[in-house]
């Protein structure tokens, strides 16, 4: 790059100075955005392991103690404990039977015996007081078929993983973009300052050297305002470039989560950087773009959904199995159920339509992918071509300005031996000002070009990734 003697300010000296690899693997490894896409593709990892045990069977277990005096749960854990007895049968019916009175010559009985005292005991049945009883469940349950619900919740859930980690790729992608972007930016920024302060000092020259500003001397005292003019002027854009460079710097921190703190860029040229760190591919398909991936992926997600939907209407069959265990005052005992069911919904509501809901979710999610395979293929097309029309633009902003500083030495060269006015030098001023604002802005231009053209390449090199 074309730049004189800078005297840096202290801080910038004292600061380290980093290569772009350095910079790009403390953002890599401290972007807090990057470390939340990377949970996200845990998160749909472990959800698609989790799908993937719909086959294995279900257990479960219930364990219970209650104390209650509901007759059906006194009776039925009575018999849990396989401990029921006659008088667990007492009811007032039984109890007001006339044989109850009757001795066994069939005449009533002529003083209290534990028959005709039965009258006066409890109605154990319904009345059976309150109790406490333990009971304890194993379970299993396997489904035989299901109506392909979920096999389809297990596409559906790799093909979320799939897309995640695209869209972590292209996240990547895109803090790679911005990190370089920043970074060189940061460089073309710091040339064109120094550029600035050279032309500046050499201003201040003949704005301190020559006795310009005399009324007897018009031609002089315009020259005079041109060159204070033309001071003004760039003193004004270097604030403006001193200004974006500590912009940059700062994104820099932002996007390391605060681990790079004040630092130098390396300087190197615009070009071997961008070969370096911005490769593309020309011949590149649509078919490779990140971005497209990712949609495809969503897409073929809302297609399984459709069959998770006609899940809904279909039977489902499987086996059970349960043991239970009672305990109460009288024993314990255990017993066990097994069997095969058939389960389908008759009529839900809630259901109707939403087969055609998901099938026009999933049409519209395929509209989505063809859309953005169309616009990431014509955005493609445009930065190549704008590429390569830069890249001549640039070669020519700084071919323009090495021609315009060569003028400026020529032409201070004349004044100083009086062939030209002093207007005329600072015209000379002015084109060479221009020329370096034109660079500095083709240069950047290029810069973002080239980067926007990282999200269509190929792997980015190990090395930065």
């Amino acid at each position: 790059m074309i730049g004189g003697l800078f005297l840096f300010p202290a801080w910038i000296s004292a600061a380290p100075l980093y290569d772009f690899e350095s910079v790009w693997k403390k953002v890599l490894e401290n972007s807090p955005s990057l470390k939340a896409k990377t949970m996200e593709v845990e998160a749909a990892k472990s959800a698609s392991e989790r799908a993937g045990l719909h086959w294995f069977p279900r257990l479960y277990t219930d364990l219970r103690t209650y104390n209650t005096n509901d007759p059906t749960l006194n009776f039925m854990g009575k018999l849990g404990q396989r401990a029921a007895t006659q008088s667990d049968f007492s009811t007032m019916s039984v109890r007001s039977n006339p044989a109850n009175y009757l001795d066994s010559n069939n005449h009533p009985y002529q003083n209290l015996n534990p028959n005709t005292a039965n009258l006066f005991a409890k109605d154990t049945l319904n009345r059976p007081g309150s109790n406490t009883y333990s009971r304890g469940t194993l379970g299993m349950d396997l489904s035989l078929y299901e109506g392909g619900s979920q096999s389809a919740l297990k596409e559906v859930r790799d093909k979320e993983l799939e897309g995640t980690r695209l869209e972590r790729e292209y996240f990547k992608r895109t803090l790679y973009l911005q990190t370089a972007l920043a970074y060189q930016s940061s460089v073309i920024f710091e040339d064109s300052i120094r550029e600035q302060d050279r032309l500046l000092n050499q201003l201040e020259i003949y704005l301190s050297s020559y006795r310009l500003d005399s009324s007897l001397n018009p031609l002089g005292h315009a020259g005079s305002l041109s060159l204070k003019s033309i001071k003004l002027r760039l003193g004004a854009e270097k604030r403006e470039n001193e200004l974006s460079r500590t912009e940059t710097l700062e994104s820099l921190k932002i996007l390391s989560g605060g681990s790079i703190e004040e630092f130098r860029a390396e300087e190197n040229s615009l070009i071997r950087f961008s070969e370096n760190y911005l490769p593309f591919s020309s011949d590149l398909s649509q078919s490779n773009t990140v971005l497209s991936k990712v949609f495809d992926s969503y897409s073929n997600a809302s297609k399984q959904k459709v069959k998770m939907e006609n899940a809904k209407f279909l039977p489902k069959v499987g086996v059970y199995a349960e043991a239970y265990g009672y305990q109460g005052d009288r024993n314990f005992a255990n017993a066990y159920n097994a069997g095969i069911y058939l389960q389908m919904n008759l009529l839900n509501p809630t259901d109707i339509g939403s087969r055609k809901e998901a099938i026009m979710r999933s049409e519209a999610a395929q509209a989505k992918a063809t859309e953005v395979k169309i616009k990431e293929n014509s955005n493609f097309l445009i930065l190549l071509r704008k590429e390569k029309s830069l890249a001549e633009t640039r070669v020519d902003a700084e071919k323009a300005y090495q021609i315009q500083s060569e003028q400026l030495r020529i032409s201070q060269g004349l004044f100083k031996k009086g062939n030209i006015p002093i207007i005329t030098l600072a015209e000379s001023f002015s084109r060479t000002a221009d020329a370096l604002r034109k660079k500095s802005q083709s240069d950047l231009e290029y810069l973002k070009t080239r980067a926007e053209l990282i999200l269509y390449s190929g792997d980015i090199d190990e090395n930065r990734n």
